[in-house]
């Protein structure tokens, strides 16, 4: 697949990650991670027999399996498969790069329990049960930051920057790094939420917005979403702020076609969770669903999704047609682990390797919120990675720190 340039990043271009460096994390998602999520789908729902048996199958085959082609030909994403495998075909999991067969995993998982095949898997998300575990907190997490909009007086550029702060850390309710009722990364208290944010780019990007709004008027704010639960009810609530405070004339809210990453947002699961805080017992909780539904009737928020998305894909490799819509946007927000190593190319950079100039090809200004689950960050000042190793070892992936970072 195609390596772009990148002028200002000092060549060579970095190697991916992939599984067999010893004693990573992509070693263990590969080798114990994954397997035990196929495990755990298997477990949470009384599937048919055969569906059960390519479930444990391709559990059994991790991580000295060897990648093949898809079985289910006639799925509509099948022809895109067909031109994504080539490069990875009979390389074992823990040899071919990490992020590419981290998707195509998820895609094993819809292919074993039948979500594109008449039978009675068909267009089940194999994944709901954790989903609703997840989704079951999240109004009663949500509560202290509506009631705090509802009666803010600061401006909309100060309460743009809080929510922010406040937002990233529904990142942390990733399902397919820490299964529902296990045990989860704390989230930092709010006296330690500045020290666990590594880079925070929150005022800049609200002063940046805000900007663009004074020159030409309200635009478009597209999000790239990730996990459903808490997180997600907090993007709701960063959209609706957005709207109520004249930030943005619109909200495109980028889901998954398709039930991927365990907790990774569909267009189903807006309208659930929707419903979810709509009937909670927190009145400001209700009010946000209230005026997020009625934005959705308005066509103010809009939910859509592109298979690009669920795809092994590098950032730079988008197709021209995705392209040319993010770059209707005044910013893409985009949210978490699994889309931030995209727009890196899931790529051993330097970590003071300026974020901004890796994403020159950007299609629009573009804000990551990430909590850290993998090991690939950049744009930290000299010195910061070796004092952040002598403080937490895992800091990587613990879930415990965070970047907000703005490419504009």
């Amino acid at each position: 697949m195609s390596q772009p340039s990148f002028p200002g990043v000092a060549s060579p271009f970095p190697d991916a990650l992939r599984g067999n460096e010893p004693g990573s994390f992509a070693e263990d998602t590969l080798s114990r991670r994954l397997p035990g999520i196929a495990r755990q789908v298997l477990q949470d729902s009384d599937w048919p027999p055969e569906a059960a048996r390519r479930l444990q199958a391709l559990a059994d085959e991790m991580p000295n399996g060897r990648v093949r082609p898809l079985q289910d030909g006639d799925a509509p994403d099948a022809a895109l498969w067909r031109t994504y495998l080539p490069p990875y075909l009979g390389q074992t999991w823990l040899e071919g790069p990490w992020f590419a067969l981290e998707t195509y995993f998820f895609r094993r998982i819809l292919e074993a329990t039948g979500y594109f095949q008449d039978g009675p898997g068909r267009g089940i998300d194999p994944f709901q049960a954790q989903k609703r575990g997840g989704l079951a907190g999240a109004a009663e997490a949500l509560e202290p930051a509506c009631t705090w909009l509802e009666n803010t007086h600061q401006a909309p550029v100060e309460t743009l920057a809080h929510l922010l702060r406040t937002a990233i850390w529904g990142n942390q309710a990733d399902l397919s790094v820490w299964p529902e009722g296990g045990e989860k990364p704390e989230r930092p208290s709010e006296e330690q939420l500045a020290a666990h944010l590594l880079v925070d780019d929150s005022r800049r990007s609200s002063v940046y917005l805000d900007g663009l709004v004074k020159q030409r008027g309200p635009g478009t704010v597209i999000f790239i979403l990730d996990n459903s639960g808490i997180e997600l009810a907090y993007d709701l609530l960063l959209a609706e702020a957005l709207l109520a405070s004249g930030l943005s004339q619109e909200v495109r809210f980028h889901a998954k076609p398709y039930p991927t990453y365990v907790s990774d947002v569909t267009i189903p699961d807006v309208g659930a969770t929707l419903e979810a805080l709509a009937g909670s017992a927190y009145p400001a909780v209700r009010r946000l669903a209230g005026a997020l539904q009625e934005r959705l009737r308005a066509g103010r928020l809009l939910v859509q999704a592109d298979d690009f998305w669920l795809s092994p894909l590098a950032g730079w490799e988008m197709p021209e047609a995705l392209r040319q819509e993010l770059a209707q946007a005044d910013l893409l927000i985009s949210k978490g682990d699994a889309n931030y190593r995209r727009w890196l190319g899931d790529r051993h950079w330097p970590f003071t390797t300026p974020f901004d100039a890796i994403l020159a090809y950007r299609p629009a200004p573009l804000l990551a919120l990430r909590v850290l689950k993998s090991e690939i960050v950049v744009g930290l000042p000299p010195g910061l990675r070796e004092r952040m190793y002598t403080l937490d070892p895992t800091w990587m992936y613990d879930g415990r720190w965070g970047v907000i970072q703005l490419a504009a």
